[in-house]
């Protein structure tokens, strides 16, 4: 069993083709790295627009690159490269590879690495590691769309047919939508990021856009036109009118079988026909046809998933540190002292770490950094003042 004892930071450009086959093996190997956040095609093409990227080249006692660890770092932290918009991560090597994490901080110069959606194996032996279980939701097309709907709909039949409700007063009112599948444009990646950027700001949610960098991501992701990987979008439009409108656009990321469902957006003025819904299964019926086999809605968030997928494999979420803060210690102690309150206030932390992480990663400048801080300040206390009242999530 190979064991980590060097590491070598370089940039994502940096990647030699030795280094690009080599990594090509790793995931080949491992059923749990097909997806597209795994494939070296995108972590070359983030590395250009995230700042301070760069890979780990991770090597064993045979002084042999036996893995590969892409990271973002903000102050004394490492992140996923790419986060917050990064869904999946992990150490790219074969199954059984040992990390040794406190050579890993050391090495990199860090407190602490944090992350979310964290895919495969973690012994963190002699550092202080928190983490918490996902379940990925999947939507399994391996047997074609009609099979896959069928089985949706014996498990989940009130939920199909309020669909089918919405499905009809489209039909009534538009003559249905028009559907494409396509390329992303500026166009319409703007479109997309502007519906996102006023959901945040009307959810209170930090606005991951605002810095500008994760722009930039999406966009030079946009530019790679391989044929098997790379962002797709698909799309409803209203043709009923003298010029098309566009209803919902969901921007996806597609490697060979798989694809991952990643910024759906719609417009307000058509919420009551659950575009976002009724976008998420034309966009399955269609790549089913093009062999796509898997369908990635991401670790958790929000309940409508549940109805469209089936329960996957585990992922994680925590943080690896080195020596645990003050702040840590003193949270642990409130927690223990007030075992009433234990739940309540391990889901109120948990959302704070999440908030902070986001922050953390988007923001790299002072002003980012600050201004974002005191927005999450005034919604804590406003929250205090008058709790927000229950929501249903919905599909975007």
């Amino acid at each position: 069993m190979a064991r980590l004892t060097r590491i070598e930071s370089v940039a994502p450009e940096a990647l030699t083709p030795e280094d690009i086959a080599a990594w090509e093996g790793f995931t080949s190997r491992r059923p749990d790295l097909i997806g597209p956040y795994f494939d070296v095609r995108y972590v070359m093409d983030i590395g250009q627009s995230v700042p301070d990227a760069h890979i780990a080249r991770l090597y064993d006692e045979q002084g042999q690159v036996a893995g590969y660890l892409p990271y973002q770092v903000r102050g004394r932290t490492l992140q996923p490269l790419g986060a917050p918009l990064t869904d999946y991560h992990g150490v790219i090597a074969d199954t059984g590879f040992v990390v040794d994490y406190p050579l890993l901080l050391r090495s990199l110069k860090a407190n602490r690495l944090e992350f979310m959606g964290w895919v495969g194996e973690m012994t963190a032996d002699k550092v202080h590691a928190r983490t918490i279980e996902a379940i990925t939701q999947i939507a399994d097309l391996s047997d074609g769309y009609d099979a896959y709907l069928a089985r949706q709909k014996a498990q989940h039949h009130k939920f199909y047919k309020n669909v089918g409700r919405c499905q009809r007063n489209v039909e009534k009112d538009f003559g249905g939508f028009a559907f494409s599948f396509e390329r992303v444009t500026p166009d319409l990646l703007q479109w997309v990021i502007d519906q996102k950027r006023q959901q945040y700001s009307r959810s209170g949610m930090h606005d991951v856009f605002g810095c500008g960098w994760t722009l930039n991501l999406l966009s030079q992701l946009a530019k790679r036109q391989d044929e098997g990987f790379g962002l797709r979008v698909g799309v409803f439009r209203d043709v009923s009118g003298p010029e098309p409108v566009l209803v919902a656009a969901e921007i996806c990321l597609m490697r060979d079988a798989c694809l991952h469902f990643w910024f759906p957006a719609y417009a307000e003025s058509y919420y009551r026909y659950s575009p976002g819904i009724l976008l998420s299964l034309r966009i399955m019926q269609h790549v089913a046809e093009m062999g796509v086999t898997q369908i990635d809605f991401g670790a958790g968030g929000e309940c409508y998933k549940h109805t469209l997928t089936s329960p996957a494999r585990v992922c994680l979420e925590g943080t690896i540190e080195s020596r645990t803060s003050l702040m840590t210690v003193l949270v642990d102690a409130v927690v223990a002292l007030s075992p009433a309150a234990r739940e309540k206030l391990g889901r109120l932390r948990l959302s704070v770490q999440r908030r902070l992480r986001t922050i953390r990663a988007c923001e790299t400048e002072p002003k980012g950094k600050r201004d974002a801080f005191q927005a999450l300040l005034r919604r804590g206390i406003s929250r205090l003042r008058t709790p927000a009242p229950a929501t249903n999530d919905v599909a975007a």
